[in-house]
């Protein structure tokens, strides 16, 4: 066996092999001390000097990429990706560089390292998922949609992929409430029947003890969920909730951390099979678990259809019901969800009094700028949402808005901003509605702190539709930029009639194409009206119900108690009179 040497140790092949074997294993099952225990400077130095000797050792190469890649060191890994493919077309290269390029927002080259994918393994269900998503995110979305349907037709029994196409049906330019709602049942239907669920829960039913909350996510980390869900973690009462963290979470950060010490009780649950789960929650009395996900990503709904506690509910992470009959309840507000939305849902919607969001301003002290227009002489306008949010339908309409205002500028900022090809895609929509590129500025993924001061360079926000945007409405008007938004009747399309309400700005949220244009082109010719909102509207946000985090906690916490005196009254425990109205429900 050849002895591998530096200039202070030694490494035979064989032993290299099974450290780079071992580092793998941790890494992937996010061990990360005993990964940079394993992997130091000498296995390294040493797994590179047998590359540049024997270019063929694509099975090194590749434990190096895959130890990269699942410590999220991106560049490291691809780098080495790239080395296993100039030497053999490895399938799964393809694959993880398609992960790596789809994160770091090149979804271009993500589209063809996708294609490729699908090509080596046609067989395989996966590929035609990750090619779907890309495909949406650049706009392609009924060629994406295509994909994903038929990644759930190869995989009839895989509840992740299934989940992946219920949510991405809502990227679509039309959100039809009855086709969502029998899709989402089908989903229950095949992978949460109700024969899963426990029919007998041991919880003590008395109807004024501490209740203990667990909420299960996969989103405890730097997310859009962890934005909102902070606020409530800091308001519980603890004197009326005990409340437990399940965490789901495959990258944990610096918020995963923060996160863990605000929960008086924190399980990673990342890796464990579903019995396990299902019995961790029993062990620890649970009586309300919330679901935090939906058919998001690293949800744990096949977890819930055991319902290992007596009350599930759904909250936050996802615009839609679950289908599933085991949870009995989603969060909600009444203009989030109308009152004929019922009939979409198999949980019961809890209509929360002050709107079901709070939000958590960023930790740092970022200043409102001057109103761009007053330097500019133009008005910029701006959607900074997810671009698997934009059709060609909300361009069409933010063309209208460009027509309507003489010399304006749209700023957009997504995971694609910098991907040329995606540029291109936008500039030729944009030129076909008669807009000038030069009038379309656009930027791709920026630090939190450069995401916020570029803000500063936007007059008015302009909202997606059908789906609305949730963090961007808020962060824009943080930094003193009012958004217009549209509605419609589903959930998705509600959101920004919601957030706009709870600072009493509901006249900036119409239901009709033509309002929206009205709307925005009379706020771009009143600078003075602006102005005033720019600097006034910071205060409007704070006195709000939308940022008072310790009065929307209280208003969850009294609707898990009125959740809770239901299931008491439903095991035979008297509850007093006054302790049953439906306040919170209906």
């Amino acid at each position: 066996m050849q002895q591998l040497t530096t200039s202070s140790s030694a490494l035979t092949e064989e032993s290299l092999l099974q450290i780079l074997t071992e580092t793998r294993a941790a890494a992937e099952t996010g061990h990360i001390e005993r990964v940079t225990t394993l992997l130091d400077e000498r296995v390294i130095a040493c797994a590179d000097k047998v590359i540049d000797a024997n270019p063929s050792r694509t099975d090194i190469m590749f434990l190096m990429a895959n130890i990269f890649h699942a410590m999220r060191e991106l560049d490291k890994a691809e780098r080495y990706y790239k080395k296993v493919l100039d030497y053999e077309p490895i399938p799964l290269a393809f694959i993880n560089l398609g992960h790596i390029c789809h994160f770091s927002g090149r979804l271009s080259q993500a589209i063809t390292y996708r294609k490729q994918a699908v090509e080596l393994r046609p067989e395989e269900p996966s590929v035609y998922h990750d090619l779907g998503c890309s495909l949406i995110f650049t706009g392609h979305k009924e060629e994406g949609i295509e994909m994903l349907r038929k990644a759930v037709e190869m995989a009839p029994n895989d509840p992740n992929i299934h989940s992946t196409y219920l949510f991405r049906l809502h990227h679509l330019a039309d959100l039809d409430l009855q086709m969502l709602y029998e899709e989402h049942r089908h989903w229950a239907q095949i992978h949460a029947p109700i024969s899963l669920a426990k029919s007998y829960h041991a919880n003590i039913p008395q109807t004024d003890r501490k209740i203990r909350v667990g909420y299960i996510s996969g989103d405890f980390r730097t997310h859009p969920v962890a934005y909102f869900f902070e606020p409530l973690l800091e308001g519980h009462d603890r004197s009326e909730v005990e409340i437990y963290g399940y965490s789901n979470t495959s990258r944990p950060d610096r918020v995963t951390k923060r996160l863990a010490h605000k929960f008086d009780h924190y399980r990673n649950i990342l890796n464990l099979c579903d019995t396990d789960v299902v019995n961790l929650i029993e062990q620890d009395r649970i009586d309300i678990l919330v679901d935090l996900a939906g058919h998001t990503s690293g949800n744990s709904l096949t977890v819930m259809a055991h319902k290992p506690a007596p009350i599930a509910v759904t909250y936050l992470g996802y615009p839609d019901t679950t289908g599933t009959e085991q949870i009995d309840y989603r969060l909600t507000d009444s203009l989030a969800d109308s009152a004929s939305s019922q009939s979409f849902y198999t949980e019961e919607l809890v209509f929360l009094p002050d709107g079901f969001l709070c939000y958590r301003p960023p930790d740092f002290a970022l200043p409102e700028g001057p109103l761009p227009a007053l330097r500019n002489g133009f008005v910029t306008f701006g959607s900074f949402n997810n671009n698997s949010k934009i059709n060609p339908e909300i361009l069409s309409l933010w063309a209208q808005v460009l027509h309507s205002n003489d010399g304006s500028r749209l700023v957009l900022k997504s995971r694609a901003g910098d991907d040329d090809g995606v540029r291109q895609i936008y500039h030729r929509q944009f030129e076909r509605l008669g807009i000038s590129p030069d009038r379309i500025e656009m930027h791709g993924q920026k630090p939190a702190i450069e995401y916020m001061k570029l803000y500063n360079s936007v007059d008015i926000a302009l909202d997606t539709y059908p789906y609305n945007g949730t963090t961007t409405t808020c962060d824009a008007m943080w930094m003193g930029v009012p958004a217009i938004s549209m509605f419609g009747k589903h959930h998705a399309s509600r959101v920004g009639l919601s957030i706009l309400t709870r600072v009493e700005l509901e006249s900036l949220a119409v239901s009709r194409r033509s309002e929206f244009v009205t709307k925005a082109t009379a706020l771009a010719q009143n600078l003075e009206a602006l102005v005033d909102m720019r600097f006034s509207m910071r205060q409007r946000m704070t006195k709000s119900t939308l940022c008072n985090a310790r009065a929307f906690a209280h208003s969850v916490e009294s609707a898990y108690r009125q959740m809770w005196h239901k299931w008491c009254l439903n095991q035979g425990v008297g509850v007093p009179n006054q302790k049953l109205g439906s306040k919170y429900s209906r």
